[in-house]
This record gives structure tokens, C-alpha cells and sequence, in this order.
């Protein structure tokens, strides 16, 4: 049984695509939460949402309106998850309808699940290489290998720290910790791309070299030995979204 978490700040006018794609799945054991973070209490885009509760009784949605941040409100959220794994989905992306059935076969063996996406919107078509199969013994400070959408995670391994890059800081402290990772080779989420909101434009491209030097990795250009070359691997600006 999986609990999905949907924090939003931004993006409810794709709340309809994100949701029915939950609704598609094969696999029926999860619950919903949606909480709506960073507007003042029974806004407009808290109304819009809680109208799902009307789609389906797995269907929670709550009103943060007094917590401020993604990682914060992912935090706030597990509170109220009720099964022991939890999957992410950003109100602007969508799963494959089979995206829980492939992963649930895995949720005794691994710690944190994830798969392949493809990338629609303004950059239609690309499918980003990560690695695939276990991962466990991968060098994640090469590239983030795991898309934020597709994850599945052990409820006790959650929690995320309020800096900007927070998936990729989560992925970095449980593989360092020796927690096991999986990556289904299928693809399994399309991830909406703005172009107007990539990941360098928030100015988060720069805290990954501070990530990396605090858990221990050398900076990208050390590892580049040419700072000229420094190259944020397109993982990492695709999965490091804010809400």
C-alpha cells in the first residue's frame, strides 16, 4: 500500500491531468494527499483541489496554509500518510498507468524506487539517460539518478531538508547511510519542462556544489579539474523543482 504526497504551491491549473493519472492506475492500494502550502487560509487553489475529495474517498486534501516551502510541507504531510511507502507526483507531471504495478513488486527489497520519464511541454521527447536496475553502489555525485516523480520511498526515510535542492540532498544522506536504490528500466512519468521555470533560473544550480562538498564529494569542478566545464547534469535540473 502506498501513499502518494502532492504539495502545491504553483501549478493547480494541471491538477486535472496530474490526478486522472492516478485515478488510471492499475495498481488500486494507495491514498492521495494533496496539501496546498504558501496561500492564505481557503484560497481559491485550496477550493479547486479540495473538489477532488468529490472523485474518489482515497483522496485527502489539506490547507497549509501556514507552512511555506516544498521540503516543509512534504515534512508536514507524513503525518497523515497512513502505509509505509510513500510516492511523490508534481501537480505538473503524470504517471504511466502501470507506474505503481511495476514498482510495487520491488517495495520489500529496496528503499528508494524510481524509473525513467519522458519530457513533454516546452522540451517534448527527451528521455534523460539515468542508470537503471540497482543502483545501490552507484556514484550519485555524477548525476541525481533518481526523478523526483517517479520515486517511491520508505515512509522512515523521509524527511527533507528546506534548501532548494532537496531531493537530490535526500538521495545523497540515504545512499551515504547504505540504503538501497532501484530504478525500473521503464518509463514511467511524463515530466512536464517550462522553460521559464528551469532549475538554473531559481538559482539553485549553485547550491549543488555546497551539497556535494558537505556530503563529503568533491565540488563538479574539481571533478572537471576545469571550472570552464562545469556541466549540471540535466538530472538534476529536471528533478530539483520547487512548489
Amino acid at each position: 500500500m502506498i501513499s502518494i504526497l502532492m504539495p502545491i504551491y504553483n501549478g493547480i491549473e494541471f491538477i486535472e491531468e496530474s490526478v486522472s493519472s492516478i485515478l488510471n492506475q492499475t495498481y488500486d492500494q494507495w491514498e492521495l494527499i494533496i496539501a496546498i502550502n504558501g496561500h492564505l487560509e481557503n484560497s481559491d487553489i485550496y477550493k479547486i483541489a479540495k473538489e477532488y475529495e468529490k472523485k474518489n474517498g482515497k483522496i485527502r486534501v489539506y490547507d497549509f496554509h501556514t507552512i511555506k516551502g516544498k521540503s516543509n510541507t512534504l515534512n508536514a504531510m507524513i503525518q497523515y500518510c497512513k502505509y509505509d511507502h510513500i510516492a511523490l507526483l508534481d501537480v505538473d507531471d503524470m504517471w504511466h498507468p502501470q507506474k505503481l504495478e511495476i514498482q510495487s513488486q520491488y517495495l520489500n527489497y529496496y528503499g528508494v524506487i524510481g524509473g525513467k520519464c519522458i519530457w513533454f511541454g516546452d522540451r517534448p521527447g527527451v528521455i534523460p539517460d539515468i542508470p537503471v536496475g540497482d543502483i545501490s553502489n552507484f556514484d550519485f555525485s555524477t548525476v541525481n539518478p533518481i526523478i523526483n516523480s517517479s520515486c517511491i520511498i520508505r515512509k522512515e526515510l523521509c524527511y527533507w531538508n528546506e534548501n532548494g535542492v532537496e531531493d537530490y540532498d535526500l538521495w545523497l544522506r540515504l545512499r551515504k547511510a547504505g540504503k538501497r536504490f532501484f530504478n525500473c528500466k521503464e518509463i514511467l512519468v511524463k515530466h512536464r519542462i517550462h522553460n521559464a521555470s528551469a532549475f538554473n533560473s531559481k538559482g539553485n544550480d549553485n547550491k549543488v556544489d555546497d551539497l556535494l562538498i558537505s556530503h563529503g564529494f568533491k565540488s563538479r569542478a574539481e571533478k572537471n579539474n576545469d571550472p570552464s566545464r562545469i556541466h549540471v547534469p540535466q538530472i538534476n535540473k529536471i528533478n530539483m523543482k520547487l512548489l
